[in-house]
């Protein structure tokens, strides 16, 4: 059984669900969330700057007052279903890396959002703030470490194959938080799962063949514009995974998308890359993020936080 704050953590998450077959207008409120929260007000002890690249490309930049030299970078993509901006609690989540190891800032992309900015321009956003850091910047890629939750996770694995692709350096490792990977929604929890995900699911619900293409036809998908769902850097469920670094994945066992988890995994696993999997019984998507507030996130964050510093 969940905690009892884990408990009351998903009964709030549960009024704010998303499920666009039942709350149609959540896509602006989403977007009314994230502008809402979006402030760039620090953490006291650490330096933010608001940055863009050549191309235009918005980031972050977060480091302790007191850095000197960086020596690490971790760059971290955030979800929200391409639909919710950049907020300051991603920064808050991340800031505590920087204690892992001396040196380490945090660098976080503010891609542009759907619908009015669909596939691929956030993926070329991600590539072209991989080129600032590496190219214009000169920060080895084997001092990146690349982080991502949800529609972010989607990014950095689309970000890693390109890379991987066409034969350049690949980062030192990753850790995605459930990602979101698999734009057909064929998982089996989509279907088991239904009526306990809190964030996307119906606990009055089934989801059969109607329910699934309601889904994909709502404006969580808008993203993907006319791109073959199947393409694995807009699925990366369908991808191939050899020559990849080491990667640590999160997911909680009452999603819709374990499955997308779950097929990364398993993927990776046969391409004899070196990733770990750890989820949580009844928790919901991205859970790892409230880890201020339920002993089961606090868990996974320590474990996320060892990850880190085993690869800084």
């Amino acid at each position: 059984m969940s905690s009892i704050r884990g408990t009351f953590f998903k009964c709030m998450m549960r009024m704010q669900n998303i499920n666009p077959i039942i709350h149609p207008e959540m896509q602006k409120k989403m977007k009314q969330m994230s502008a809402k929260y979006s402030h760039t007000k620090t953490k006291k002890g650490y330096i933010l700057e608001c940055l863009q690249t050549s191309a235009g490309t918005k980031y972050q930049r977060m480091r302790k007052e007191n850095a000197r030299l960086t020596k690490k970078v971790i760059y971290y993509i955030h979800g929200g279903c391409y639909i919710s901006g950049l907020t300051y609690n991603y920064r808050d989540f991340c800031a505590p890396f920087c204690d892992l190891s001396e040196g380490t800032e945090i660098v976080l992309l503010d891609y542009k959002l759907s619908p009015d900015y669909i596939y691929p321009v956030q993926l070329n956003e991600a590539l072209d703030l991989w080129n600032e850091l590496t190219e214009h910047r000169h920060i080895n890629p084997g001092n990146i470490i690349l982080g991502g939750d949800s529609s972010g996770g989607n990014l950095v694995l689309a970000l890693m194959l390109h890379l991987r692709d066409r034969k350049r350096e690949m980062p030192n490792s990753a850790f995605l938080l459930s990602p979101w990977t698999d734009m057909t929604a064929s998982g089996e929890s989509y279907k088991t799962n239904y009526q306990n995900d809190v964030e996307i699911g119906d606990r009055k619900g089934v989801f059969d063949e109607e329910t699934r293409k309601m889904l994909l036809d709502s404006y969580l998908f808008d993203y993907i514009g006319d791109v073959d769902r199947t393409d694995p850097y807009i699925s990366p469920a369908f991808a191939d995974y050899h020559n990849f670094p080491p990667m640590m994945l999160f997911v909680g066992e009452d999603e819709m998308l374990l499955d997308d988890t779950l097929a990364v995994y398993q993927k990776a696993k046969k391409a004899e890359v070196d990733v770990t999997l750890e989820t949580q019984p009844e928790m919901f998507h991205s859970y790892v993020l409230y880890a201020d507030y339920m002993p089961e996130s606090k868990a996974s964050y320590r474990t996320l936080k060892e990850f880190i510093r085993k690869h800084l």
